[in-house]
């Protein structure tokens, strides 16, 4: 019909055109050269007429040959129509004018009338996604041109109602009478497409069911001679996973003298026998694995076999902790029955088809007992439930993981890790697989790991992150009861004593008996619990007042008069108790540890073997005091202390041979603090350690970046705390930090005092000694300020001796000064001893001692304390300025 219009429009259109050139013929050619008086304007006329008539005849011809070519067209189209009208083929016919066909299955499948199409309201083109929209024209265009083309191809699509089709088209072109055509079939892949993403879905979940269990599932279409593995096989096989499948590239991994047996077993496949093999793989190390593999053929109507389907695993670990069973003795047993997991079948009752040997071992039953019986009669009742829902959706094909509880015979309890896989064949779930792992014992750790979360591992007590829970829990019912709740903070104070004296282990058998005579003076409902290395807290509940608190407290104190039997010594110790309560000092938890924190380090400060309850008015002395305290931690951490760098020159060469590091606190609260106020609290705290550890680290680093810059000369000298001598593994310390800046060890020099020396204690003489046997420098700070003895200085080889400003100061006028600073130099010297003065702040000091034959001078007058750029600085400035000023103290030639 829209063909039949297009021809009477064109011939129409043909007429009009026809007309309006005669008048234009008539107007521009007979009119301008024809006299009408001479010549009839008729005859002219007539004349033109006949000459247009063979170009109408022409185009009348044309309309004839087209129309008969649309005619016979229609009935070529119609020849389809009579097959394709009652088929369910969607197709369609096209040409480069529009629809010329649609079958019924057509306009179905895309929701639309035929009519919508034939009226032309519907283009190819509205029926495809946007990006398809050039693949379909150009295929299109191109085919109706004759070009070569793909012979199908996939495209999304949308119904009238909008919902997605995936579709795969197979256009072809035909000639119906000279016209070229596009018939095409167009097949629903929608389908097919939402199942293959399920299909994905479900390989995604297999291949962690398969790795977890560690048996790779494989399949083989013999129809469409297509081979496909799990990607854990090509694992196993070491094949990257872009090679596609095959049995040649399998053979090609597999040990020649195993290959035969492939090849053996693929025939007895396709006769549709199911197959149980083991062969050694090569792998590219050298080494060779051994593969199991179990093989099912799946026959159709006929009996013939469609596919193979089977799974794989890598038996090499199993085979080598079984004592390397003979290779011709496991070739042929099953993963089933050598499975060391239990491995059950079930039936789809969940009724026991089969267990393996480990399985029997696990519930404790023979095979006489439990095959046949329903799995879950050995399912804890605590997971009955859960064990039923999982198998039900394991029989819709879905494989789970799970932990369960189940019955051993013998009536104790075992936790299993169990993969549950179906058995399917035909696509029908014919039974289900399971393999267990007996996780009994790593429950068993973890259960004992939560334990020691909460749990000191010294005493047993709680520690401090269970006291925070069960503070919480106290907390709120003080609050909903309107009662106080009470808090203890205990420290022992006597532990460092036999720490330094007699060892670590004294000292832990010390917290453990002074834990249990704190248990033997609360009552049943009060908490103790260790939150540090010698301090206890108490919570007390449900009390009326603070009397009571302070009554448990005096009861602690005099439990520990008795004193305590540590290794058949008797030692006597104190506790010093500081106490807060809710909600009188406060409503939270951390505030009322701190309070009692607070009270517990006036007490200490105040002579020990007391109790205090939190007072706010504290002096503004006992004030600072306790932020030193508490913030010499948190400082640490915070980056809060720096270094210092303070020169020391050679008098000989003008030059630093050494820097000293010089601690400094910049405190948040108090500002800068003076070093002998913060190392003496530090000390007591026992920050020193962490502290002295900091300074050396970061000296050592400073010293590091100055030898890589070229002045492999320096030397750094650090200052030590007797606490950081008595501490553990100290020369051991400063080996590890030597090795970990690459420093050769007599390029640290560290500074004692004199005091540390005096009591010649064994303990510190040794750990002296030993890093004197590594190499590092001893120096003697201080020198003559304390009860000296000479005796020291020859026993410990002490390197440098530096001798206190104290005996510097008023040279060269002060007679005393003067002469007991020479003894002492002299005396060095005939030691074999290197001598320091410190404390230089004049030129006329520098003079006398440089007169004196003092090695090196060190203090204000040479440098301040300098930051480690300026020390930099200064020592790439130095040797003019320091030489220019040796020269002008240079005593006078005699």
């Amino acid at each position: 019909m829209r063909y039949t219009v297009f021809y009477s429009l064109g011939l129409v259109t043909f007429f009009v055109l026809l007309v309006v050139l005669f008048i234009l013929l008539d107007q521009l050619i007979i009119h301008r050269f024809f006299d009408p008086l001479q010549v009839p304007s008729f005859i002219l006329n007539g004349i033109l007429l006949i000459l247009l008539i063979p170009l109408l005849l022409l185009f009348l011809n044309y309309i004839r040959k087209e129309r008969q070519k649309y005619i016979a067209s229609q009935m070529e189209i119609q020849k389809y129509k009579l097959t394709l009208e009652k088929s369910t083929i969607a197709a369609y016919i096209i040409s480069d004018k529009g629809f010329l066909y649609i079958s019924p299955a057509f306009a179905e499948l895309f929701g639309y009338s035929r009519e919508e199409f034939y009226e032309g309201k519907i283009a190819l083109n509205d029926l495809i996604e946007v990006e398809f929209h050039d693949i379909v024209s150009k295929n299109m265009k191109d085919r109706l041109k004759g070009k070569d083309v793909v012979a199908n191809y996939q495209i999304k699509a949308r119904r009238k109602d909008g919902t997605e089709l995936y579709l795969e088209l197979y256009p072809s072109l035909e000639v119906f009478n000279g016209i070229n055509v596009i018939i095409g079939n167009v097949i629903n892949r929608t389908e097919k497409h939402f199942m293959l993403i399920e299909l994905e879905k479900r390989e995604k979940a297999l291949t962690q069911a398969q790795k977890t269990a560690g048996i790779f599932y494989w399949e083989y279409d013999i129809l469409r001679d297509e081979l496909i593995w799990s990607t854990p096989i090509y694992e196993l096989l070491e094949i990257p996973e872009h090679e596609e499948a095959s049995f040649e590239l399998l053979l090609s991994k597999v040990h020649p003298d195993d290959r035969e047996v492939l090849l053996i077993s693929k025939e007895q496949e396709l006769k549709g026998r199911s197959i149980t093999n083991v062969f050694r793989v090569l792998r590219k190390d050298g080494t060779i694995s051994t593969v199991y593999t179990v093989s099912q053929s799946m026959l159709d109507d006929k009996g013939q076999a469609t596919m193979v389907v089977g799974t794989m695993q890598d038996m090499t670990k199993r085979l080598n902790e079984e004592d390397r069973l003979e290779r011709s003795e496991i070739q042929y047993k099953s993963l089933f029955e050598n499975n060391l997991d239990t491995v059950v079948l079930l039936d789809l009752e969940g009724n026991v088809l089969s267990i393996n040997e480990m399985g029997l071992s696990t519930f404790g039953y023979t095979k006489e007992e439990i095959v046949h019986q329903n799995a879950i009669n050995v399912v804890s009742p605590e997971y009955t439930e859960a064990a039923k829902r999982l198998f039900v959706q394991v029989l819709l094909g879905e494989p789970k993981r799970v932990q369960l509880q189940v019955i051993h015979k013998q009536g104790h309890f075992v936790d299993l890790d169990i993969t549950v896989m179906p058995i399917t064949v035909k696509s029908e779930v014919e039974g289900v697989f399971c393999i267990a792992k007996d996780v009994t014992e790593q429950k068993e750790h973890v259960k004992t790991i939560e334990k020691l979360a909460y749990q000191d591992h010294l005493t047993g007590l709680p520690n401090r992150r269970r006291l925070l829970e069960l503070m919480t829990l106290h907390l709120e019912e003080a609050k909903n009861n309107s009662l106080m709740m009470g808090i203890l903070y205990i420290d022992l104070d006597r532990l460092k004593f036999v720490n330094d004296n007699l060892g670590h282990v004294y000292g832990d058998e010390l917290i453990i008996e002074a834990g249990k005579r704190i248990l033997t003076s609360i009552r049943a409902e009060d908490t103790l619990a260790r939150v540090g290395g010698d301090e206890f807290v108490v919570i007390i509940p449900n009390i009326p007042d603070l009397e009571i608190t302070t009554k448990i407290a005096k009861g602690i104190m005099d439990s520990f008069k008795a004193g305590f039997i540590i290794g058949n010594k008797l030692f006597r110790t104190t506790a010093s108790i500081g106490i807060s309560a809710f909600p009188t000092h406060g409503t939270e938890i951390n505030d009322l540890i701190s309070k009692a924190d607070k009270a517990m380090y006036f007490v200490k400060s105040s002579g020990k073997d007391h109790f205090k309850i939190f007072e706010s008015n504290l002096s503004e002395k006992e004030k600072r005091k306790f932020i030193l305290q508490t913030s010499l931690e948190s400082s640490l951490k915070n980056k809060a202390f720096y270094l210092m760098y303070q020169p020391r020159m050679d008098v000989q060469t003008g030059r630093t041979s050494t820097f000293e590091s010089l601690i400094r606190w910049d405190n948040p609260e108090l500002g800068l603090v003076n070093p002998s106020e913060f190392i003496k609290i530090a000390e007591e705290t026992g920050d020193i350690v962490p502290l002295g550890e900091w300074v050396l680290s970061e000296s050592l680093r400073t010293l590091k970046h100055l030898h890589l810059s070229g002045m492999k000369h320096l030397k750094v000298s650090v200052n030590v705390s007797v606490r950081q001598l008595y501490h553990s593994h100290f020369d051991q310390t400063i080996s590890s930090m030597l090795q970990q800046y690459q420093l050769p060890p007599s390029s640290l020099e560290l500074e004692v005092t004199e005091s540390m020396l005096i009591n010649d204690d064994q303990e510190i003489s040794n750990v002296l000694k030993s890093l004197r046997a590594q190499g590092v420098c001893l120096s003697i700070d201080d020198f003559g300020t304390g009860n000296s003895s000479i005796s020291y200085l020859k026993r410990l080889s002490v390197d440098v001796l530096k001798i206190d400003r104290s005996f510097i100061t008023g040279l060269p006028g002060a007679k005393e000064n003067a002469a007991i600073t020479a003894a002492m130099i002299n005396l060095a010297h005939d030691l074999n001893i290197k001598v320091v003065c410190e404390g230089i702040e004049t030129k006329e000091e520098l003079a006398a001692i440089i007169k004196m034959n003092s090695d090196e001078v060190q203090g204000y007058f040479i440098s301040y304390p300098l930051s480690k750029e300026d020390l930099f600085l200064f020592l790439n400035n130095e040797t003019v300025k320091g030489r220019k000023l040796l020269d002008h103290f240079k005593p006078p030639a005699d």
